[in-house]
């Protein structure tokens, strides 16, 4: 498939900001490298937390409460007490750290003010979020076991910024989109939760749907669980034996031919590499 197409064209701009930490030449540059990097993943993923900011940087959970509450006192983030976040808390960009990641990436920032902030922030989806946060920057930021860098995917967009190109019904919204060293879109999904066959069918269809429309080309299951995954594949297997031969009455024609099974069936891959990492950042 055609990997330069219309979408992968809307998407660049987000595959070029540079989400990649690396460490200053002096304590002075890093932090300044850390305070920009951290309110702009706030601003592109709508919220952070000290899980994340831990991990990233490699520091310890006081540093990095010392590192985001610094950037509550500059105005650039607002902190919101949650049980929902493993740190009992998480950041969420104000109006101007809305604005400094615009003129940090060129790329117009979505800001709606509440003045309550805890009512900016989903409380039911921050697990998920902080997840998405994770896998998008850890495929990023991947070495191999001796030290060499070898990212996964080389730019992303996450799961708000799709949503807001493509808000359809039609459309399966991901919880992001990555570029693949060899160009290659693919999808990235996070399931951390079990689901039931007919859930399962709603989103094949649709993977179905965005693979045939160019949205990406592959898509990649993420979770914390192998019983997870042994689930979906379980599904998947049969879901793509029986939709073939079963009709839609609303089409009168089956859900979907052999060719687009054998689509799915090669298109969708089951990443099983952060399930340890997953687990131990959010469930331990």
């Amino acid at each position: 498939m055609e990997n330069d197409n219309t979408y992968t064209h809307q998407y660049q701009r987000y595959f070029n900001i540079n989400m990649r930490y690396q460490k200053g030449a002096n304590n002075y540059l890093t932090g300044i490298n850390r305070a920009a990097l951290t309110v702009i993943i706030a601003v592109r993923f709508s919220v952070t937390a000290p899980v994340i900011i831990r991990w990233l940087y490699n520091i310890s959970q006081p540093q990095a409460l010392n590192h985001l509450n610094k950037l509550v006192d500059d105005k650039l983030l607002t902190m919101v007490h949650t049980h929902r976040s493993p740190d009992g808390r998480v950041y969420i960009p104000t109006y101007t750290g809305a604005k400094y990641a615009q003129e940090q990436t060129s790329i117009d920032t979505y800001f709606r003010s509440k003045s309550n902030p805890a009512l900016q922030v989903n409380h039911n989806h921050i697990m998920h979020d902080l997840m998405n946060t994770f896998i998008a920057l850890r495929g990023l930021h991947n070495h191999t076991s001796d030290g060499v860098y070898r990212p996964l995917w080389t730019g992303f967009l996450s799961e708000p910024e799709f949503k807001r190109l493509y808000n359809q019904s039609n459309a399966r919204i991901v919880d992001g989109i990555a570029v693949l060293p060899d160009r290659t879109v693919v999808a990235i999904e996070i399931e951390n939760s079990f689901k039931n066959k007919s859930t399962r069918q709603t989103i094949l269809l649709k993977y179905l749907a965005s693979l045939k429309a160019g949205h990406y080309q592959q898509v990649f299951i993420f979770s914390q669980s192998t019983q997870i995954f042994d689930d979906i594949k379980r599904l998947h297997t049969q879901l793509l034996t029986e939709l073939p031969e079963r009709i839609n009455k609303r089409t009168q024609q089956p859900f979907m031919t052999h060719n687009d099974a054998a689509l799915l069936q090669s298109a969708i891959v089951y990443r099983t590499k952060f399930c340890d990492e997953i687990t131990a950042l959010f469930y331990s």
